[in-house]
């Protein structure tokens, strides 16, 4: 019999791993019986009702954890290049080319110990640089405030502050351009789709490809919402050279542009409503800078050339 353990992977999700004699057998995601008390949401669209599956969304790559644990390609012990002696001979000029040899945990802890040492002593702390990474398995409590920044700073040593790295630039501070904050993370929000079920006529993919790389934070998790808008008859569209996987299944139309060309197509969109008068104009004052600028370009007031949709069929 093997032992279920609960854990979670954090940005893959929650799991079961299943240990028998001390090594990991199978890895599952947690399963939800239907009279749980498992709160879902429900969106009603068209006469219809939409919840989310009572289900976990799983990381492709937490499913795969087990053989990557195991992996005979992972370094499970210190290692040391054969021609570095760290109170001897050190042969920089080999770095990337020699072998490594195999050394004890207090061969290596002597080894960090000394250099650290060595360096502090000849140059300054401020010669030592450490970082704590923002994306790995957060198997440690206090993440980057834990006993590595406690050291570090007792010691005294540069910090390679690694952000913005993540959602910082593409959620946190473009939240002001796009005009929403529901939900962190890489999955679509609940509350875009359901704008999306309720109100849409027509959803344009641009460049994306949503089924194929929706697989972070969520797993497949929205995998289904392209099937509701489907079955509400709501149209699809995808431009992308590339006849992606999600286009396969849902596009009622595939514009495949020549790669490069499609700022083209974007500039003669704008134009068309830029001239019908149809674009969003509560939220271009509201949401944007420099728009009078971009208009006398699409209209041709800068360079002589208004950017039309013929004019976009021949670049």
């Amino acid at each position: 019999m093997s032992e279920k353990i609960f854990t979670s992977c954090t940005q893959g999700g929650p799991v079961f791993l299943h240990v028998k004699d001390g090594k990991i057998v199978r890895i599952r995601p947690l399963v939800f019986a239907e009279n749980e008390d498992v709160p879902t949401w429900t969106i009603e669209a068209n006469g219809k009702r939409f919840s989310a599956p009572k289900r976990v969304a799983l990381a492709p790559y937490v499913l795969a954890q087990r053989a990557r644990t195991y992996s005979e390609s992972r370094i499970k012990y210190p290692m040391k290049r054969v021609d570095f002696e760290p109170k001897g001979e050190r042969h920089p000029e080999n770095r990337g080319k020699s072998g490594y040899v195999r050394i004890s945990w207090d061969e290596a802890l002597d080894i960090v110990a000394n250099e650290m040492e060595r360096i502090r002593s000849t140059y300054g702390p401020e010669a030592i640089m450490s970082r704590c990474s923002s994306h790995h398995e957060w198997g440690h409590i206090g993440y980057k405030f834990r006993t590595w920044g406690r050291f570090f700073h007792l010691l005294g040593f540069t910090d390679i502050f690694d952000n913005p790295d993540s959602w910082e630039g593409w959620l946190w501070g473009t939240a002001h351009a796009y005009g929403f904050w529901w939900r962190l993370g890489v999955p679509e929000q609940c509350d875009l789709l359901e704008d999306g079920l309720k109100h849409s006529e027509l959803i344009v993919h641009w460049s994306n490809d949503p089924d194929a790389t929706g697989g972070v934070y969520g797993g497949q998790e929205s995998t289904i919402w392209r099937i509701w808008l489907k079955e509400l008859g709501k149209k699809q569209i995808f431009i992308d050279p590339y006849y992606n996987s999600t286009a396969v299944t849902m596009a009622d139309k595939w514009i495949a542009p020549r790669p490069g060309t499609d700022a083209a197509l974007a500039e003669a969109i704008a134009y068309v409503w830029l001239k019908e008068g149809t674009y969003d104009k509560d939220y271009i004052a509201t949401h944007t800078m420099g728009f009078e600028k971009f208009k006398n370009h699409i209209l041709g007031k800068e360079d002589g050339i208004p950017k039309t949709p013929k004019w976009g069929e021949k670049k």
